[in-house]
């Protein structure tokens, strides 16, 4: 959703109407490859186009020490690197229309696992079940990770970090509101009262930041609506891959949010803002808001600012459920490596993925921007070990749940954000906004694939 985050979801309406730029490529650094690991093939000979969007300058090194390490054990080989800076939403509808064009694509690229459906149904990518079968190291690789980067029975990208979300709360917020540092609510009303506790006693403070509508991009799916579909029992998804439409817990999900927004808990500028998470996410690092449910990968952010302060008064949970049962998160793939189905030279575009995604980059890259590890060893690094946020990130994982990749997500977002936003702005009923949900996927992705409980 924003510069810290390495995902964004499929969002091609939002295009740009540029053409890809697989065009002014960098060259590969010369330094030496101190963080890849040694390219295990030899003989590759050949070019290959490696593209991503970087906007905050992360990977760069660990991309280029990669092609170096490619291009120093293949002398015939050349690894070009097309770094642009920019979002992950402006990179994408420029990578669909490179795609769509049939003129010149990367061999590599890089995006969000949420995308495997769309790219995958189009054509675009390639399978790599030959390649991961033949890959010793794929045995690091949790069953749960390869399920997730699994579509239609094939794996068609390789994750590194993996996404969490936790409920954030501002310790000195709260104590100022007359509960505990070490708050933690059993249920999911207990969330509500915290939020009501701070508006009542701490004006200068926003209670809760609830993400809805469709400024809010996919963080009113991921941060608020699925997350709380859940909590309140339901599923968002058939185990047959049919969208549930009006449910009880639908239903009671966007009750959730008439009493948030009716309460003025939450700021109705998340309706209207850009970008609102940007905001929202400054607010409770400088202690200005309360509560908040984002992605694991922001706690970086704002350790990088103030370590101390961060550690002393954010603090982290899983998400309650109405009834006090387990709590949970909502997992993801992250950034992934994908191969282009046109690639010409698809043994080396897997020779640079293989060679990219190894165990010390993998450490190293999710140290720097703080994510749980894909591969299991990456986690055994001493470095990786030392550093408790990650570690409590990594295991949250245990307790997360999954949407799955589907070639619809797009559609079903747009769904979900007007019918967030319709509750949030008190143009409707949580009833109604729910009828007005199913008819809404009904028309977007057909009523065989929409079913209401």
């Amino acid at each position: 959703m924003s510069k810290y985050s390495r995902r964004t979801f499929l969002r091609a309406a939002a295009a740009t109407g540029i053409a890809v730029a697989c065009a002014p490529a960098a060259q590969p650094s010369a330094a030496p490859p101190t963080g890849a690991a040694p390219s295990q093939a030899k003989g590759l000979t050949g070019t290959i186009t490696v593209s991503y969007p970087d906007e905050l300058g992360v990977k760069p090194k660990y991309v280029d020490q990669a092609a170096q390490a490619v291009q120093t054990a293949n002398s015939g080989a050349t690894v070009k690197v097309d770094l642009q800076k920019v979002s992950d939403d402006l990179y994408y509808p420029k990578l669909l229309l490179a795609l769509q064009s049939g003129g010149d694509v990367p061999d590599v690229f890089h995006f969000g696992g949420d995308s495997i459906g769309e790219l995958a149904d189009a054509g675009y990518i390639e399978p790599l079940d030959t390649y991961v079968n033949a890959w010793a190291d794929w045995k690091f690789y949790p069953d749960s990770i390869k399920k997730g980067a699994t579509y239609k029975g094939k794996v068609w990208a390789i994750p590194y970090g993996m996404d969490t979300r936790w409920l954030y709360f501002r310790r000195d917020d709260l104590q100022k509101a007359g509960l505990a540092a070490d708050w933690s609510p059993s249920k999911l009303d207990d969330v509500l009262a915290a939020a009501s506790a701070v508006k009542s006693k701490v004006s200068s403070v926003v209670p809760y930041a609830l993400y809805a509508g469709a400024a809010a991009s996919d963080g009113a799916r991921d941060h608020a609506f699925v997350p709380l579909v859940w909590a309140y029992g339901g599923d968002v998804i058939t185990s047959d891959g049919k969208w549930v439409g009006n449910s009880p817990a639908i239903r009671k999900a966007l009750a959730y949010y008439q009493k948030v927004y009716g309460q003025g808990l939450s700021p109705k500028e998340i309706l209207t803002s850009t970008k609102p998470w940007t905001a929202m996410r400054a607010k409770l690092g400088d202690g200005s808001l309360a509560l908040l449910f984002e992605g694991g990968w922001v706690y970086g952010g704002w350790a990088s600012k103030d370590k101390a302060g961060t550690e002393k008064n954010v603090g982290y949970l899983l998400h309650p459920t109405e009834t006090g049962g387990p709590s949970f998160t909502i997992g993801g793939l992250g950034t992934c490596w994908y191969i282009t189905a046109r690639s010409k030279n698809k043994e080396l575009a897997w020779e640079f993925i293989k060679t990219w995604n190894n165990k010390d980059t993998v450490a190293k890259i999710n140290i720097e921007d703080p994510h749980p590890v894909a591969r299991s060893d990456s986690a055994e690094v001493p470095e990786f070990k030392a550093q408790q946020y990650l570690v409590d990130s990594t295991k949250s994982l245990e307790k997360a749940k999954f949407v799955p990749p589907d070639p619809n997500l797009s559609k079903i977002t747009t769904a979900i954000q007007k019918a967030t936003g319709r509750v949030a702005n008190g143009d409707s009923s949580p009833d109604d906004a729910a009828k007005q949900y199913s008819a809404d996927l009904k028309q977007a992705i057909g009523a065989d694939k929409v079913v209401e409980q």
